[in-house]
């Protein structure tokens, strides 16, 4: 197996776990309902996904990107790949300055009141932002499977 295989295995499989674990988001969201209790430990093991397995998983995905583009003879002008970082880039400031704040605000706000209008507001952004997000990362694994650009 050449290291460029390697590379592209390990890929893959750390996309997998990153959009894998980001994709349940709204399960865990949902099923907790307005439950005080399953909502502060759904919204707590959302941040726990995050922190162990998305965002590491992200971190290799951009690691072994860079890599490909470096062992297989791809190059970083493009189209595809380029467009793909720009995009990686915006999904890393949607989640760290706003996706990461959104949450902490909806799991205070279910600490405190998860029938109230502030948990609501809370909760819509969290829905409105890993939308987006997910929406985003959809765009990064069009580019890489299809190479349109």
């Amino acid at each position: 197996m050449t290291l460029f295989l390697l590379l592209k295995v390990v890929h893959v499989l750390a996309a997998i776990v990153a959009v894998g674990a980001n994709v349940t988001y709204a399960f865990w969201l949902s099923w907790a309902g307005r439950d005080r209790e399953r909502l502060i430990w759904s919204i707590e093991g959302v941040r726990r996904l995050d922190r162990k397995f998305a965002n590491p998983g992200y971190i290799l995905v951009l690691v072994t990107g860079i890599s490909m583009v470096i062992t297989g003879g791809y190059r970083f002008a493009q189209g595809w790949i380029s467009a793909a970082i720009a995009l990686y880039i915006l999904t890393a400031i949607v989640g760290i300055a706003a996706f990461a704040p959104a949450i902490r605000r909806q799991l205070a706000e279910a600490e405190a009141d998860p029938g109230s209008e502030a948990y609501e507001a809370a909760a819509r952004r969290v829905n409105l932002l890993g939308g987006l997000t997910t929406a985003i990362v959809g765009a990064i694994v069009f580019l890489m499977v299809t190479k349109p650009i």
